[in-house]
């Protein structure tokens, strides 16, 4: 679905920044630093969860002075909408995960219902630890079936975008974390 630039740029004249290019160093380096401490020694294979974790992939990597193995795998709820739907699964590993210690890296914990099934999927294929870390952990106000292990930034409900979130299948690249607001298709009658 193609976007028309006046929504884009409306969703990003509206949004609020929550984590600026600083603010995004730094939670990088804290997620690098708990995940050194965890698995600097377990020889993990890094799953990216794509599409969103690929700039937390990206960026993390650099970060973690260790052995490790990189590897994906896709399975999306969203599908360029703002509203989750059924997962769909699109590409497997293909790297061997029996035996392993597997770190899942996503990009925001919502619902959870995503990445219990990726867990799932990883011990279905015998992994001998599945860590997950996510970039946001957004609270919603209701029990979610599975916590991060390890949590880049604590955010509310909103609709979030950049460091490969994305509204509608863009703004992934914006450089900071950014909330869309709640109101947004009424800003974009406006215009």
């Amino acid at each position: 679905m193609i976007v028309a630039k006046s929504e884009i740029d409306c969703v990003l004249k509206n949004s609020q920044c929550l984590l600026d290019e600083t603010g995004v160093e730094a939670m990088f380096d804290k997620l690098a630093v708990e995940i050194t401490r965890e698995c600097e020694d377990q020889n993990p294979v890094i799953l990216c969860v794509m599409t969103g974790a690929i700039v937390a992939v990206g960026r993390l990597l650099p970060k973690l002075s260790f052995p490790l193995e990189v590897d994906y795998i896709h399975a999306t709820r969203y599908q360029g909408e703002v509203v989750a739907s059924e997962l769909v699964w699109k590409q497997y590993p293909s790297t061997s995960l029996e035996g392993r210690t597997v770190i899942l890296v996503d990009d925001v914990l919502d619902e959870g219902v995503t990445l219990v099934k990726l867990k799932a999927y990883c011990d279905e294929q015998k992994v001998a630890r599945c860590y997950t870390a996510v970039l946001v952990d957004k609270a919603l106000g209701k029990g979610k079936p599975i916590q991060a292990d390890f949590v880049g930034f604590q955010a509310g409900d909103e609709y979030l975008f950049g460091l490969g979130m994305d509204y509608k299948g863009y703004l992934r690249n914006a450089a900071g974390l950014y909330a869309c607001p709640k109101n947004i298709e009424e800003l974009l009658c406006q215009d």
